[in-house]
């Protein structure tokens, strides 16, 4: 008969005691820093906005649509960046101002479902692009500069900063109070987020002092804008007399009695083009570029080398459209041509929101 060590096999027993003795203390101590961190830190708003700060840098969609609830923070800005747009003109009448109330609230929901759609396509390209094709938002088709809006809504030049404080104002509710910054002048500025907790999850539902953030950041840009625009008024002065003159001529080139172009009025015509007309708009751009762009003056700096841009296209592919006799070249300058004065249009728009009187600055074949 074997011999049993019963002093060993005790031994035995208490090693395999305080083994599982120790796992049911760890798995204990999972379950208790499982039900803390739910409870007392997963279900927080603080969580929901770190999970939110972390998507927006890991261009994670999902969790953006988790924590944001776009919909409900894009109609509510939209209602103060549209009545920003207009508040001090002092201008319009109360009636005017109500006109344009009742407008953009009809025009609000294509507005906000496509600006939201143009934020999710954001996410994870980090390039802000703009309505084309048939979308109602390209160009003036609403009645409105949609681009310019957007740029008003200081979208697209705002930065996070940090997470100052949240605090709860009851179970369901909560105000965090976050640092942004204007990438355009440096500015820093805290917003007020609330937050409503719904299913169990916190979501950022509203800016609630956006307003303040527009009416805080205007004069600060337009600040800015006016120094750049009165140092760049002598160079648009110049060419716009440049560029009429050039206008008046080439629509003399272009008259003909019976209302077809010969051989050589095309040639004429594309020699002045070349000789003239595309070296003067690039040469205002190349002084416009030697100015140096203050702070709040970015986007109408931007504006003037698009619209550039845009016409010297128009202009080249006028030249071929002369040249090989082609409709569809005549149709893409047109295509052309037509960007250029939206573009035009939206910076008349920037000159009139800052009281300076200008012209516009493109030449149109």
């Amino acid at each position: 008969m074997k011999h049993i060590d019963w002093q060993d096999m005790l031994a035995q027993g208490r090693r395999r005691t305080r083994i599982q003795r120790i796992v049911a203390i760890i798995l204990i101590s999972a379950i208790l820093g499982y039900v803390f961190w739910y409870f007392f830190y997963a279900s927080t708003p603080e969580y929901a906005l770190n999970k939110l700060q972390q998507a927006f840098k890991t261009k994670d969609q999902d969790n953006i649509e988790k924590y944001c609830d776009l919909e409900t923070i894009t109609g509510r800005a939209y209602d103060d960046l549209t009545r920003d747009m207009f508040a001090h003109d002092s201008n319009l009448t109360t009636e005017t101002k109500v006109m344009f109330e009742t407008f953009y609230m009809k025009i609000k929901p294509q507005v906000v479902s496509n600006t939201n759609s143009l934020i999710l396509d954001y996410i994870p390209t980090g390039k802000w692009s703009v309505p084309t094709g048939n979308n109602l938002l390209k160009g003036r088709q609403l009645g409105i500069d949609y681009e310019y809006l957007v740029e008003r809504s200081q979208l697209r030049n705002t930065e996070f900063v940090k997470i100052e404080s949240v605090r709860k104002s009851g179970s369901n509710e909560a105000i965090a109070k976050i640092v942004v910054k204007d990438t355009y002048t440096g500015t820093q500025f805290t917003l007020q987020v609330l937050m409503i907790k719904r299913d169990g999850d916190w979501k950022v539902c509203e800016i609630k002092n956006y307003r303040d953030y527009l009416d805080f950041l205007s004069p600060i840009q337009e600040k800015g804008l006016k120094k750049y625009m009165d140092a760049t008024a002598d160079i648009i002065e110049k060419y716009n007399d440049i560029l009429d003159s050039q206008q008046t001529r080439f629509k003399k080139l272009d008259k003909s009695s019976d209302g077809i172009l010969t051989a050589n009025m095309r040639s004429k015509m594309v020699s002045y083009i070349r000789s003239d007309i595309i070296p003067a708009l690039e040469k205002r751009q190349q002084e416009l570029d030697n100015i140096p762009v203050i702070d709040g003056a970015q986007y109408l700096a931007a504006q003037r080398k698009e619209s550039t841009s845009l016409m010297v296209e128009a202009w080249r592919h006028f030249i071929e459209a002369l040249e090989t006799d082609s409709p569809n070249e005549f149709n893409v300058a047109k295509s052309y041509q037509k960007d250029a004065m939206d573009i035009d249009y939206r910076i008349d728009d920037v000159v009139k929101n800052t009281a300076i009187s200008s012209t516009k600055t493109s030449t149109i074949p």
